[in-house]
């Protein structure tokens, strides 16, 4: 059973243009086999009805010398034609012959001077007629001696067949081995023909699993195969292959004009957002050049220079927002609010803001840091710059069910009622406040988060952000 097992697994790892053709080569040697065997099986049987057959036309010749010495009754001379048949004996050996007399049942026996005797079978008695073979290569044949409808006994005769046996072996066996030479002659042909009719399946496929690496190949016109219905075959992969190739082009190209489409509506972008900040400095440069020996007046336009230098700073951190690659996600840590706190603390000491900060929040918290960061950072420079002398901005972060709450507040003159507008709307909208709200919310659309603000000219501007938790299975 192991083996057997063993054996059907190790055919079955063997790749399938090696299996077909090992079947295809154990059929043909199978049924060659078989119908060999049946052949010699119905030769043998042929052989042992030749043999009985001339046995009984031995009985015939020896019945003709016995029937006038049997009907006369004389025993003697019924020996003596026994022993004179011994003496002749040309390619058929006699080794005993007798006569059973059926009315005295005598037996009249001969035998050869070197043959050892044998006891004539029982079976004559109870059988008219027959053959039995014996294992020394001799066969006893009987048959009774009649004319008419009168019986006088039974002849019986024990030849020597050991020759037509030899014979008959060598000739099996040498069927035998021509069969096998001829049967393994023809599977060892059937298997290089199945190999030689599968070699335009097993090119294709080749070129198929080529196709599925990314490299198709059209079939050349040398190994196209002379039958039709495999030319068709090579032809459709061929027309395949080419239409793959034109919709990889087709999409090469498609992709090239997208890629065009998106620099021009960057190109526009950019342009449209420059272009105000830089007609503004560029009237602040007129004015610098005719009124610039005035302080009032050099002073406010550098101030404006200064603005307009920051606003165009902020278009070109919105366009990288939007389009640079994204970095590998990460969990906001503790570490990263504090590395958020040391970036904002120089420009608040600068403009004389405080900066207060409150986290109560675990040492990881499921969302993206990077976004996170970002968010807050321009939160956070807004607040700053909207925040007079003296006045304070606040950063408070804490866990509330499955979300991220932080909260960005100062103490200026408060958002107005456009820019609160375009921070709920998603809107980015050209003259609003500008620094970081594209930014703002295109990440925060991208949490999946929302976004809270209270303003009012009193008690300054807070922007709160809702930010879901992200389960492990939800995170990039």
């Amino acid at each position: 059973m192991v083996r057997e097992l063993a054996l059907k697994f190790s055919i079955a790892a063997l790749p399938v243009a090696i299996r077909l053709p090992l079947a295809a080569a154990g059929m043909i040697f199978f049924a060659a086999v078989a119908s060999t065997q049946v052949a010699l099986s119905v030769m043998a049987r042929q052989t042992a009805q030749q043999t009985e057959l001339l046995g009984q036309i031995y009985l015939d010749g020896l019945s003709a010398v016995l029937l006038p010495h049997v009907r006369a009754g004389d025993s003697e001379a019924a020996r003596a034609a026994l022993h004179n048949a011994l003496s002749f004996h040309e390619g058929i050996v006699e080794r005993q012959l007798a006569f059973v007399d059926a009315r005295s049942a005598i037996v009249v026996a001969a035998r050869g001077e070197t043959v050892a005797p044998q006891a004539i079978p029982s079976e004559v008695a109870t059988r008219v007629a027959g053959t039995i073979s014996g294992r020394d290569g001799s066969a006893w044949f009987w048959r009774p001696l009649q004319t008419g409808s009168e019986a006088y006994g039974t002849v019986v005769a024990r030849l020597d067949v050991s020759g037509f046996q030899r014979d008959r072996e060598r000739l099996r066996w040498l069927l035998l081995a021509a069969d096998l030479a001829f049967s393994g002659l023809c599977a060892v042909a059937g298997f290089f023909m199945v190999r030689r009719i599968q070699q335009p399946v097993a090119l294709i496929a080749q070129r198929l699993y080529e196709a599925a690496l990314g490299l198709p190949k059209p079939i050349e016109a040398a190994a196209m195969p002379v039958d039709k219905p495999s030319r068709l075959m090579f032809h459709a992969f061929n027309a395949m292959v080419h239409a793959s190739r034109e919709r990889e082009d087709m999409l090469a190209h498609m992709a090239e004009q997208q890629r065009k489409a998106d620099l021009g509506q960057l190109a526009a972008v950019i342009a449209h957002e420059v272009r105000n900040p830089l007609g503004g400095m560029r009237t602040a440069v007129s004015t610098l050049r005719h009124f610039g020996d005035q302080a009032s007046v050099r002073e406010e336009t550098l101030g404006f220079l200064a603005r307009g230098v920051d606003a165009l700073g902020q278009v070109v951190d919105a366009t990288l927002a939007s389009y640079r690659p994204q970095a590998d996600w990460r969990q906001l840590t503790r570490q990263d609010l504090d590395d958020l706190r040391l970036l904002v603390e120089a420009d608040s000491r600068a403009r004389g803001v405080r900066l207060m900060v409150e986290i109560d929040l675990p040492e990881n918290v499921p969302v993206p840091a990077l976004e996170v960061r970002q968010v807050l950072l321009n939160l956070l420079l807004n607040a700053i710059r909207a925040t007079p002398r003296d006045g304070q901005v606040g950063l408070s972060a804490r866990l509330e069910q499955a979300s991220l709450v932080l909260k960005v507040s100062d103490t200026g003159e408060g958002m107005t009622r456009s820019v609160i507008r375009a921070y709920e709307a998603g809107l980015d909208e050209p003259g609003g406040p500008g620094l970081g709200i594209g930014i703002v919310i295109r990440l925060v659309e991208r949490l999946n988060g929302r976004i809270g603000i209270e303003a009012s000219p009193r008690a300054g501007t807070t922007v709160t952000l809702a930010l879901p938790l992200q389960p492990e299975e939800q995170k990039p």
